[in-house]
């Protein structure tokens, strides 16, 4: 798709599944709506397949890991003069994102929405410079969802939890949950919309 002036530009960084399978309805969508996607994430863009959650962690912690990726969504900003529409970013992808948010303003990004951040607890110090929206499932392990929501919405982060698990947006997660999806999804195309002019 070419970039043209309505043309949303939106940057997604992936779970610990990377670029998989189960990440490409995601992507079409978007493209559907009229997006030009940008993608990161831990593997530097290489296709993965991985049986299940705890195979897909493993590679992440030992290819990757937390503080690699926050660099890698790091430097997608300082790399391009481009500014995005709309950042979205997906469990490890979301905290990576979150990690960054602090240093980006609105000529890099006008918008993020986080699903499921599990690490952000550790960075609550934090505050994006851009208008953040976080959703969260109903638990984490490392976290009451309800305390963390009330912090960060103490800060003007909007922040939310919904009825379904941690991974809901991704079908190749345990978790995943087509109604959930199709609700953010609806709301995602909502945004692009709006985004276009």
């Amino acid at each position: 798709m070419t970039l043209t002036s309505n043309s949303p530009a939106v940057l997604v960084l992936t779970d610990i599944f990377g670029r998989c399978p189960g990440l490409e309805p995601l992507l079409a969508n978007l493209r559907l709506g009229g997006a030009v996607v940008q993608l990161a994430d831990p593997y530097q863009g290489v296709q993965q397949q991985f049986a299940d959650e705890p195979e897909a962690y493993a590679a992440y912690i030992e290819r990757c890991g937390h503080d690699a990726y926050a660099a890698i969504a790091a430097q997608v900003f300082a790399s391009t003069t481009q500014q995005f529409d709309l950042a979205l970013g997906f469990s490890a992808g979301a905290t990576a994102l979150w990690r960054v948010l602090a240093q980006i303003n609105s000529s890099r990004l006008k918008q993020a929405i986080l699903f499921y951040p599990g690490q952000i607890h550790q960075h609550l110090a934090l505050k994006p410079q851009v208008p953040t929206q976080i959703i969260f499932g109903h638990s984490e392990p490392h976290f009451a969802v309800a305390d963390i929501c009330q912090q960060l919405q103490q800060q003007g982060v909007s922040a939310i939890s919904t009825p379904y698990g941690h991974g809901f947006m991704n079908p190749a997660s345990k978790a995943f949950n087509k109604v959930g999806y199709q609700q953010k999804l609806h709301q995602l195309l909502l945004i692009l919309k709006s985004a276009k002019y």
